[in-house]
């Protein structure tokens, strides 16, 4: 196991061939573009393929009917004594890059090596250099006939970068009782950078609000409510309150936060295209980011009641500082709708005294020759909580560049991938 280290030659090449493929694994339906992740899921199986044929590697292909083209791979080596260890969360899909838009330097769907042993594509760090580490770590492991002394379990997700939905992604894995065997076991979640390790994540739900107004000429603004300007100050009044009523904690610190809970506007959308009309009917969308030392449920429940009470306060024609006009001269008033769309995602505080991050605490040492880094964010995960819950002792790190995640120009080191492989080395060892 000790003399096992990244075999560059075919992690580049799977890595090529998966960011080939970033074009139809784009996630954002909104926008058109459900991606394939049965594309990215035959490279995985393509490189493995004499090792499923042997027997070595067991491979299971996980999509609900009518979900095919989106499927997670769950791919098990037996070991050699009890237990089990789960390399999960690394996934297929990515999100969309517009090259001219975001003024992206080189095509963001072709993997580039520049000076230094830059790699650059979209996916290189989030997720498809992870994937490409671990399809590696698995065939070496059969080459060379070596089996962990627990059960390795890696689960290769679709549908990371979106909305849980039925059927898809790990949340269909575990109803499908495939991770049953790690239950009480170290899973350790691939899906970050940096190294860190990374001991927590935040919660993420996202809302939506539609602000109606009365339309009209802009040269008569006694007869119109301003759709934009009303949404504009009821964004901003409920940030306010939000920041006010969930404050940074003592706990953010001992885990290493590096930000705070936050609620923003992300997206505008009006059917106004037109500079001397007042739009009528805005739409604005956006996201809360939330440690997770305060409740999902509590808070959506908390911030839907704030919009309704603003709602209410424009009904009774109460002024509200800072607001713009809320009613017409012939008392027309604009009105608020607000809602989450589904449920949100819990986020997790690591265990700080468990023996899987002192494991992967160790491993990065003897790795990289220095003490690790660990911190915080309010980056969302699927499930993590819930396996928590279930006693698993959930640890996550991953390798590359945090600024770059979800950004033009995303990269990362090969040197970074090669101590990820030697790290996930030595925690089979460890283990």
């Amino acid at each position: 196991m000790h003399a096992l280290s990244l075999r560059e030659d075919r992690f580049l090449e799977v890595l090529r061939r998966l960011i080939a493929l970033t074009p139809r694994l784009q996630n954002n339906p909104s926008a058109g573009l459900v991606p394939e992740e049965r594309l990215a899921a035959q490279v995985v199986l393509d490189a493995l393929a004499p090792h499923i044929q042997s027997g070595f590697i067991q491979a299971e292909s996980l999509a609900a009917p009518g979900n095919e083209a989106r499927p997670s791979l769950v791919l098990t080596v037996k070991g050699t004594d009890s237990g089990a260890v789960g390399f999960v969360g690394a996934h297929f899909d990515v999100v969309p890059a517009d090259q001219k838009g975001e003024g992206w330097e080189r095509d963001p769907f072709t993997l580039w090596e520049g000076p230094g042993g830059v790699l650059y594509g979209r996916g290189v760090t989030d997720c498809l250099g992870h994937v490409a580490v671990l399809t590696d770590l698995l065939a070496q492991l059969a080459e060379k006939g070596t089996r962990p002394r627990r059960t390795l379990k890696v689960v290769l997700i679709s549908n990371e970068e979106s909305t849980d939905l039925p059927g898809l992604g790990l949340g269909y894995v575990a109803q499908q009782g495939r991770l049953k065997e790690l239950m009480g076991e170290p899973v350790y979640w691939l899906d970050s950078a940096n190294f860190g390790p990374t001991l927590g994540t935040g919660g993420n739900a996202l809302w939506e609000l539609k602000v109606t107004g009365v339309g009209g000429h802009s040269g008569m603004p006694q007869n119109c409510v301003n759709a934009l300007e009303l949404a504009m100050a009821v964004s901003l009044e409920l940030a306010r309150w939000f920041h006010a009523h969930y404050p940074p904690t003592e706990d953010e610190k001992k885990w290493g936060f590096l930000s705070s809970s936050s609620l923003k506007a992300t997206v505008v959308e009006g059917p106004n295209t037109k500079e001397t009309k007042i739009p009528a009917d805005v739409t604005l969308r956006g996201d809360i980011r939330l440690t997770p030392f305060y409740d999902m449920k509590d808070v959506q429940r908390a911030v839907t009641d704030f919009v309704r009470e603003l709602d209410a306060r424009l009904e009774r024609d109460e002024p509200i500082p800072g607001f713009p006009r809320t009613r017409t001269a012939a008392g027309k008033r604009g009105s608020l709708a607000f809602r989450f769309q589904g449920g949100g995602t819990e986020g997790i505080a690591c265990r700080l005294d468990s023996p899987g991050l002192q494991s992967l605490k160790e491993a990065m040492l003897a790795v990289r020759g220095v003490a690790p880094t660990p911190f915080s964010l309010t980056g969302s995960l699927p499930l993590v909580r819930d396996l928590q819950r279930q006693g698993c002792d959930v640890q996550i790190t991953g390798f590359g560049e945090m600024a770059y995640y979800h950004a033009p120009n995303e990269q990362a080191r090969l040197e970074d991938f090669r101590q990820g492989f030697s790290i996930l080395r030595e925690l089979l060892v460890r283990l």
